[in-house]
């Protein structure tokens, strides 16, 4: 049910350390967005909620798990703000089907299935005082109670220290597990208390073994825009339309023309995007017209370098090496902009008209 695909050392490790009851009261899984970090976590879980202490995945403990339905298993997760009262107890059957449906499922596939507006996806004050609370109960079963925080980084800062109390003061037979995807952003103080677990980065053969339902021409696709992001990737093959792909193709298609009517369009229409979004759309597209770029499309199968009305294969045989790398730097530089804050619509219109002159070599 939660199968990881690279990290099986570190499934057998702690399969060891619950065996042995030498597993640390609080462990910190840090893996890349849609990779194995989440799988991971939810497979700790398991082990420790197990009935037959064995990962046996049959019996009521395990089944409950695989549905993330467990008493004695505590879901905490990032929500956008403005909600019923912006706590995940408001999203939960919400992220049991994400999760169940898709166990690498990545931050921003979560935050399009939660948001309609520019929401920020955050973990609030709130949130902790309640875990504090619902972790002091006695476990429903009468044996472990567990915890699994996905995204610690994002706790509002105010909260970080009351994570910490949770931390450094373990109740009786329950167990922190805490899945991130930017350690550094956590407090250094929350990082040196718990175990850590660090995820190896996913390989090409886990799209090939996940998406296999795929035509081989799909999947190298996949693989090429969100590696390794394989939980984006398995989003873009349930909801096409999320990944806003085409938009951007229009965008590039636009920029190489070099029409200020039509880059005024396409920059609002971008614009209009979830900020957090904005910037995993331009990461992606960057990711792949690089490896398109540099990595000798030529050899690859040509219905696996079409990105929507982009081909890659065309594309890089019309820009000059100087152009090409103008282009990827433009793209990295408007990512900047908007970690920075620089208003969207100027930052995208400036890369557009820098775009525009390297698919011309004008640069």
């Amino acid at each position: 049910m939660f199968q990881t695909y690279n990290n099986a050392v570190i499934v057998s490790q702690l399969k060891h350390a619950v065996d042995t009851k030498k597993l640390h009261h609080a462990n910190l899984i840090s893996s890349g967005p849609g990779e194995d970090g989440l799988p991971l976590g939810l497979t700790l879980a398991r082990l420790l909620l197990c009935d037959t202490n064995t990962d046996c995945g049959t019996c009521k403990g395990c089944t409950r798990v695989n549905k993330l339905e467990h008493p004695d298993l505590n879901l905490t997760f990032p929500v956008v703000s403005g909600g019923a009262t912006g706590t995940s107890d408001d999203y939960v059957k919400e992220f049991r089907s994400a999760l169940v449906s898709n166990r690498f499922l990545d931050p921003d596939s979560w935050q399009q299935l939660i948001s309609t507006k520019n929401q920020q996806l955050q973990i609030p004050v709130k949130e902790i005082q309640n875990l504090q609370h619902k972790l002091s109960l006695t476990a429903a079963e009468g044996r472990n109670r567990v915890l699994l925080l996905w995204m610690p980084e994002q706790i509002k800062s105010t909260a970080s220290n009351k994570l910490l109390k949770l931390i450094e003061e373990p109740l009786p037979n329950t167990y922190i597990i805490l899945v991130s995807h930017r350690k550094n952003r956590l407090l250094p103080t929350i990082i040196s208390r718990c175990a850590p677990w660090h995820c190896r980065p996913l390989r090409g053969d886990s799209f090939n073994t996940e998406l296999s339902s795929e035509q081989s021409a799909t999947i190298k696709l996949l693989e090429m825009v969100y590696a390794p992001n394989l939980g984006a990737a398995i989003t873009a093959k349930q909801s096409p339309e999320a990944t806003q792909i085409e938009g951007f193709a229009q965008w590039m298609r636009t920029c190489y023309k070099g029409n200020p009517t039509e880059i005024t369009g396409a920059v609002n229409e971008l614009a209009a995007l979830p900020k957090e979004s904005l910037k995993t759309l331009i990461y992606r597209a960057q990711h792949f017209l690089e490896r398109g770029f540099y990595h000798n499309v030529q050899a690859t199968e040509s219905g696996a370098t079409d990105l929507g009305a982009i081909n890659v294969q065309k594309l890089s045989g019309s820009v000059l090496p100087r152009g090409a790398q103008a282009i990827t730097s433009a793209l990295g530089s408007c990512l900047k902009d908007l970690e920075r804050n620089v208003h969207v619509k100027t930052s995208i219109t400036h890369t557009s008209y820098e775009l525009h002159k390297a698919f011309r070599g004008l640069g």
